[in-house]
């Protein structure tokens, strides 16, 4: 079979799979994190949360845990996408994917950004 018959997919899909579990494994210790600090932050009143998320290392983790699930997002519906869905659809599907996710990123980072330096000491 000539590589002129070959899938975008089938020729990118062992590198799609590395970047796939690289990020699942980047996500568990964030997610562990992440549920620590969700029990934490059950006991706190609404000004105490926003506090908590003003500290650079919670906004940090917070951030990263964001960007990577976001980006792990991406790349399964890209894979489902590029399996089952062909033609136009497919390339729409595709472009509709990668639009949603980086909305999805921004909107997110632009809300934890607003939130730390809204929290931020006077000065800091």
């Amino acid at each position: 079979m000539s590589s002129t018959h070959v899938k975008s997919s089938e020729k990118t899909g062992a590198w799609t799979w590395i970047k796939e579990r690289a990020s699942a494994l980047v996500l568990v210790p964030l997610m562990l994190w992440a549920l620590v600090a969700g029990a934490t932050l059950a006991g706190l009143d609404y000004a105490q949360a926003l506090g908590w998320l003003a500290q650079p290392t919670n906004a940090m983790l917070m951030a990263v845990g964001l960007l990577v699930a976001v980006y792990h997002l991406h790349l399964g519906i890209r894979v489902i996408v590029e399996d089952y869905v062909h033609g136009s659809a497919g390339k729409l599907a595709l472009m509709l994917n990668l639009l949603g996710c980086l909305a999805l990123a921004g909107a997110g980072l632009t809300f934890i950004i607003l939130i730390a330096l809204a929290q931020a000491p006077a000065g800091a």
